[in-house]
């Protein structure tokens, strides 16, 4: 059991890859405390510096050159290809509920979704489902993209199939140039309870390795609940500094699917994840690592307002930057996946946010009520973090 939130803690020594855990260090990492987590900083590790060099992974600067990406400063022009249901995992947070249900799309279906988006001007494709990975048709997917001249296709991913060298040569062979792995812990007993799956931290790691080794960029995300949220710096400190990745993003989990059965030991407000979401962000500072683009999801402008910039999917002003999703046959915006899910509250009244946020999730509000929200009499026009890609 992880400590509580004003536990004392011991801090690693510098370079230590043990985690702060209450008393005696132990080698599997656990929690932090916010008192505790600036003599973490002594021993930021570099990005990338403790990795043999044909380990490293590919930051963002090299991957745009690599990949003949836009440059930074450009505009995120994209569509997320929904490729089907089943998945291999069994996350008790999965907002999809249902895992493994359902049954792959038609490839000719998926084809045609890709041309029209390609036709209006997306340069981006996400493949998810689901799990993407386990579609008979992933790599002709990836191809067919390319060749229509999409500039890069990602993949959403639990990592489980990348722990395969092979499976990662042909991910890179058929053209997919960025894979972004669920990671929900900083160890193996956390990550492990969270997907259901036993052995899924470690093949994680594998994945990261392959991915290193193909030549393929990899990123990371965090799906915030209970069991995880203390680990957040922990988290930044690891997939930032010892994996060397500079893509990451941390998403407040969704009330709904198989949260919903498991949200009494999954809940959490955001009033307790806030200090360490801010820790985690201010390691990120300090260490010098590069924001890719918008990397806080499912938060809201008023709680934070400080990092408002790097928040996605708040308001239509997020979503349209994330452009649209192809669902059953169905083009919608991304805005359309978040707007029935939310609602404002009386306290957005008067908020300078009020004209674009969609308010607050509406399972949230019936949980915890709607205290913890309030209106931002202005917007700020500094921010700590600046992503790349605005």
């Amino acid at each position: 059991m992880a400590p509580s939130p004003t536990a004392p803690v011991r801090p690693p020594s510098a370079g230590s890859s043990r985690a702060c855990s209450n008393g005696p260090a132990k080698p599997a990492p656990t929690a932090i405390t916010p008192r505790a987590c600036s003599r973490c900083w002594s021993g930021i590790t570099p990005p990338g510096g403790n990795l043999p060099k044909k380990a490293r992974p590919l930051g963002i600067l090299e991957a745009v050159k690599k990949f003949g990406w836009p440059e930074p400063g450009s505009e995120i022009k994209s569509v997320e290809l929904l490729v089907g249901e089943p998945c291999n995992a069994r996350c008790l947070f999965c907002c999809a509920g249902a895992s493994g249900a359902g049954a792959w799309r038609p490839f000719a279906e998926l084809e045609a979704e890709l041309a029209r988006a390609r036709r209006r001007g997306a340069w981006l494709v996400t493949l998810s489902g689901g799990e993407a990975t386990l579609s008979p048709d992933l790599f002709r997917l990836a191809a067919r993209a390319r060749a229509l001249g999409f500039k890069s296709v990602q993949v959403l991913t639990n990592g489980l199939k990348f722990a395969s060298p092979a499976f990662a040569r042909r991910a890179a062979a058929a053209g997919i140039d960025e894979v972004k792995v669920s990671l929900h812990g900083v160890d193996a007993a956390t990550h492990d309870r969270l997907t259901g799956v036993p052995g899924s931290f470690d093949k994680a790691m594998l994945a990261f390795a392959n991915l290193n080794a193909a030549g393929i960029k990899a990123s990371a995300n965090f799906a915030v609940t209970r069991l995880n949220y203390r680990q957040m710096p922990l988290y930044a400190r690891l997939v930032a500094g010892r994996l060397g990745l500079t893509g990451l993003c941390f998403m407040f989990s969704f009330y709904e699917g198989d949260m919903l059965p498991n949200s009494s030991r999954l809940s959490v407000r955001y009033g307790e994840v806030l200090p360490y979401l801010r820790l985690a962000l201010e390691y990120i500072r300090r260490a010098g690592i590069k924001i890719e683009s918008r990397m806080i999801s499912n938060f809201t402008p008023c709680l934070a307002p400080e990092y408002e910039n790097i928040m996605i999917d708040w308001g239509a002003r997020g979503a349209a930057r994330s452009g649209h999703v192809f669902k059953d046959g169905k083009r919608r915006r991304a805005a359309e996946f978040y707007a029935p899910r939310k609602a404002q509250l009386p306290a957005c009244a008067g908020c300078a946010y009020a004209d674009a946020c969609y308010g607050v999730d509406r399972s949230y509000v019936s949980a915890y009520g709607g205290g913890e929200f309030a209106a931002v009499p202005r917007r700020r026009r500094r921010f700590p973090l600046k992503p790349l890609y605005p």
